[in-house]
C-alpha cells in the first residue's frame, strides 16, 4: 500500500513538473522586434548613433580611412588574415543563436532558450537595419579583394552616393558583419553578466571582426560605425528580453535638468 502511494505521489510530482515547464517558443524571436528596432537609434540617449556619424566623419576627414586602406593594399597578407572574419561573420550569427536555443530546449534551460531568441532578434535587426542604411548611404567599397583590387593613388574614401540603391547594399557603411558581432556580444553579456571569460571571448571576437572586415571588404570607419550600432542593438534587445530598465533617467524640471541613477 505504501509503495503504491509513493509511486502515485512520484508520478504526480513528475507530471506537475512537466506541466510547469513551458519552453520558450522560437516565435518569441519577433517579440517587440519593431519597437526594439526603433529604440536602437535612441539607445544611450542617441549617443551611439551620434558617435557612428561623428566618428566616421573624423576618420574620413583625417585621412585615417584612406591610410588604413593603403596599408592593407600594400600588405596583402593582412587582407588574407582577415578572411576568417569575413567568412565567420556570415555563419556565426546564424549558428550561435540556433545552437543556444536548441541546447536550451534539450536541457529545458529557459534562460538559454531566451538568450537564443534574443541573439537571433539582435542579428535580424542588425542585418535589416544595416542593409537599409547602406541602401541610402551607398558607399564605395575599399576595393581590396582580389577580383576588385584597385591600385589608384587617388583617395576615394569619401565616395558616398546618398540616395536610394545608388549601389548594391552589400559592402558599405556601416559594416553588417561588425554590427552583428557586437550585437551578439552585447546581448549575451546581459544574460550572463557574471561570466567574465564569456565577455572577454565575445568582445575579443567582436573587435577582431571590426578590424578584420576593415582590412578587406570595408573601410575602417564602416567597422567603427558597425560596432557602436551593434552594441546599441544588443543592449536594447537584451533589456527587452530580460526586462531590465536603464539605471539612468533624464529628468527635466522648470528650472533645471538632471541625470538620475537608480540603485
Amino acid at each position: 500500500m505504501r509503495k503504491t502511494a509513493l509511486i502515485l505521489l512520484l508520478l504526480f510530482a513528475l507530471s506537475k513538473a512537466e506541466d510547469e515547464y513551458k519552453p520558450i517558443p522560437f516565435s518569441a524571436t519577433f517579440d517587440g522586434i519593431f519597437l526594439n528596432s526603433g529604440k536602437t537609434f535612441i539607445y544611450n540617449y542617441g549617443l551611439n548613433s551620434a558617435l557612428m556619424v561623428t566618428g566616421t566623419y573624423f576618420l574620413v576627414q583625417a585621412d585615417i580611412d584612406w591610410k588604413a586602406r593603403q596599408f592593407a593594399y600594400n600588405n596583402q597578407p593582412v587582407v588574407y588574415a582577415s578572411m576568417p572574419a569575413v567568412m565567420s561573420g556570415a555563419i556565426v550569427p546564424v549558428i550561435l543563436p540556433l545552437s543556444l536555443y536548441g541546447t536550451g530546449r534539450s536541457q529545458q534551460d529557459l534562460k538559454r532558450q531566451t538568450a537564443g531568441v534574443a541573439v537571433m532578434q539582435s542579428v535580424i535587426i542588425s542585418t535589416t537595419l544595416t542593409t537599409g542604411i547602406k541602401a541610402f548611404t551607398s558607399r564605395r567599397s575599399p576595393e581590396l579583394m582580389r577580383n576588385e583590387r584597385n591600385d589608384t593613388k587617388e583617395d576615394f574614401s569619401r565616395d558616398f552616393k546618398f540616395g536610394f540603391l545608388e549601389r548594391i547594399p552589400f559592402d558599405g557603411w556601416p559594416s553588417g558583419h561588425t554590427s552583428a558581432a557586437w550585437a551578439t556580444a552585447a546581448t549575451l553579456t546581459e544574460f550572463y553578466p557574471q561570466n567574465t571569460w564569456l565577455a572577454v571571448g565575445l568582445y575579443s571576437y567582436a573587435v577582431y571582426m571590426a578590424l578584420g572586415v576593415s582590412m578587406s571588404i570595408h573601410w575602417l570607419s564602416d567597422g567603427w560605425a558597425g560596432a557602436f550600432f551593434g552594441y546599441a542593438i544588443g543592449k536594447t534587445v537584451a533589456q527587452h528580453f530580460t526586462k531590465k530598465e536603464s539605471k539612468y533617467s533624464f529628468i527635466v524640471l522648470p528650472d533645471r535638468f538632471m541625470f538620475v541613477r537608480s540603485f
